[in-house]
């Protein structure tokens, strides 16, 4: 395959409905893409969805071997971590009565509490000790007590430091539902109130919105949707495009609860529109109506761009979408990691989506995905920046990559403060080459922002939280290497510190001991397995630009336009 081709192998690599009731049978719908008006790169398409994973409950486990949250300091270097804990478990969500992979694990900071809202559990900490202030309960009792219903997951949280409250959203029952809930004040532990709203109807059965996306931009609420609908009553779930909702912050945020959702802006699946898919509203600090939207491209080895001009108003409209052109990439593969018998390329990396949050930051929108760098066979995670008015990359910035580096970068997320610093949070990974090291660990990275779009490293490789075992299952029995995909992330995120801009939280994931007997567990079935991490990193002052190796990608031509020259940094451990 060439390199202008992207092996897009997964619209929705994992489809995170209906975890709490039957699932569907698994669906592969395959079509070759039309060409767009200006076509880039084009590539055959497929949509190869896999369905949730509902592990079997295990009424034997025991959770004496999961340890509760530790807390340690570190202090040293201009970027460190400060503090970390361990956050939820499998372990924990299991002796709620749920067992659910992967965890979608999400997390934001407030003024004195960090909060962790995943599939099958809602847990508040302590910034200042990393325990619970609560006992942990199961997310459909966090929805409910908020008014709300039982909830399919794909949960987002963050804390709106304007509003001094906090914001999430995540699936209602049934899955064409979405709810939407808000905190009294900026205690976790308070009331909510909740809301729902239908996501998507479909054709009147068996939709599912699917893979909410949430940012706040200046007076709105952004949340996006991936749409399924079957065409007929219990056949088959088919891609029907995407639905970006348009709310208003102040009526979200109104004293009584959420009310006056405003405006759907849908994008079908018609192989010529390209809005993109999993797309991500562009998270802006301020006021005004204007906001900003970016995503993978649906057809192309390219992201796309846009502008929704009214938002948070009934008259929202949604400008075209730009092309930002940029480095070509794959898809990614598979992870690498070792296992018992050797090593495995079984750990999921999802695909090239956008599936944190995107920031914009002084006219500049950031954004992280993984992707395969071309002419490699290793997954990197790429930060790109792009100009807010132009659309155009101003740079590019490879986590990984380089000839010398043999492991898989995935799961990234990123914050940028208003001084334009940077953190990127992410998983690595290698096959058994790589020794100990290879497990999957999550690590960051920190960035300064040069005035014309760069990104300068300033720090390393910071490990955060390595896996216990080098074989992470979430199905198979250990004592054999894992085979077939083993679910992971669908995402993971990093939030600013609301009093300190120098502070950033990172939260992601790691596998933890083996559910057996040997690993503390008499009885264990063997499934799950994940754990969560929590780390305070801080970045200090900023600091003067260091020297890493810059390829010029240069000057194109696409579609008949001059782009801008741009630069792919490459960054590796």
């Amino acid at each position: 395959m060439s390199a202008g081709v992207r092996r897009f192998t997964g619209i929705l690599n994992m489809m995170n409905s209906a975890y709490r009731s039957a699932f569907m049978a698994l669906l592969l719908v395959s079509t070759a893409a039309a060409a767009t008006p200006t076509p880039r790169n084009p590539k055959p398409f497929t949509i190869d969805k896999d369905e949730p994973t509902i592990s079997p409950l295990d009424v034997q486990v025991d959770n004496s071997g999961a340890s509760g949250p530790t807390f340690n300091t570190v202090h040293g270097h201009a970027t460190s971590v400060i503090s970390s804990f361990e956050g939820t478990s499998d372990f924990d969500t299991r002796s709620l009565g749920i067992g659910l992979i992967p965890p979608d694990t999400m997390g934001a900071v407030g003024r004195s509490q960090y909060v962790e809202l995943i599939n099958g559990s809602f847990s508040v900490y302590s910034k200042a000790t990393g325990a619970l202030v609560q006992p942990r309960i199961t997310d459909s009792s966090f929805w409910r007590a908020a008014g709300g219903t039982s909830t399919g997951g794909d949960p987002r949280i963050m804390f709106d430091k304007r509003a001094n409250r906090w914001l999430a959203t995540g699936f209602g029952a049934p899955n064409s539902q979405l709810q939407i809930a808000v905190s009294e004040t900026a205690d976790a532990t308070g009331p909510w109130h909740a809301a729902a709203f239908t996501g998507y109807a479909g054709f009147g059965f068996g939709a599912i919105a699917d893979y909410q996306t949430l940012a706040v931009s200046g007076n709105s609420i952004l949340i996006a949707t991936n749409n399924f609908a079957p065409s007929t009553a219990n056949g088959p779930n088919y891609f029907r495009g995407t639905t970006l909702n348009v709310l208003n912050k102040n009526l979200i945020f109104a004293a009584g609860g959420p009310t006056g959702f405003v405006k759907q802006l849908q994008t079908p699946f018609d192989h010529v529109t390209d809005n993109g898919y999993a797309i991500q509203g562009v998270n802006r600090s301020g006021g005004g109506s204007t906001a900003n939207v970016v995503a993978a491209s649906i057809y192309q080895s390219d992201n796309v761009a846009y502008t929704v001009n009214g938002a948070g108003t009934p008259g929202a409209t949604q400008n075209a979408s730009a092309y930002l052109g940029g480095t070509s990439f794959n898809s990614p593969l598979d992870a690498r990691q070792p296992t018992t018998n050797g090593s495995a390329r079984v750990a999921s990396a999802l695909d090239e989506r956008i599936s944190s949050s995107a920031h914009e930051v002084h006219g500049k929108i950031y954004f992280v995905q993984t992707v395969q760098a071309l002419g490699t066979d290793h997954n990197v995670v790429r930060v790109t920046v792009y100009d807010k008015a132009t659309k155009t990359v101003l740079s590019q910035t490879d986590i990984g990559g380089g000839p010398s580096n043999a492991f898989d970068y995935f799961q990234g997320s990123l914050a940028v403060n208003s001084a334009g610093q940077v953190v990127v949070g992410y998983n690595r990974s290698g096959d058994v080459s790589t020794g100990i090291n290879g497990r999957i660990s999550i690590f960051a990275r920190s960035f300064n922002t040069n005035a014309d779009g760069t990104l300068s490293s300033t720090s390393g490789e910071i490990l955060i939280k390595q896996s216990l075992v080098s074989d992470y299952h979430n199905g198979s029995p250990e004592g054999f290497d894992p085979v077939n995909r083993q679910r992971w992330g669908d995402y993971s995120t990093v939030t600013v510190d609301p009093n300190d801009k120098s502070r950033f939280w990172v939260i992601g994931q790691f596998a933890r001991e083996y559910n057996n007997a040997a690993g503390g567990h008499p009885g264990g079935s063997g499934f799950g397995r994940w754990g969560t991490f929590v780390a305070q990193i801080g970045v200090g002052a900023v600091p003067e630009p260091q020297s890493w190796a810059l390829m010029i990608v240069g000057f194109g031509l696409v579609g008949g336009t001059l782009r801008r020259k741009r630069t792919l940094e490459t960054v590796t451990a």
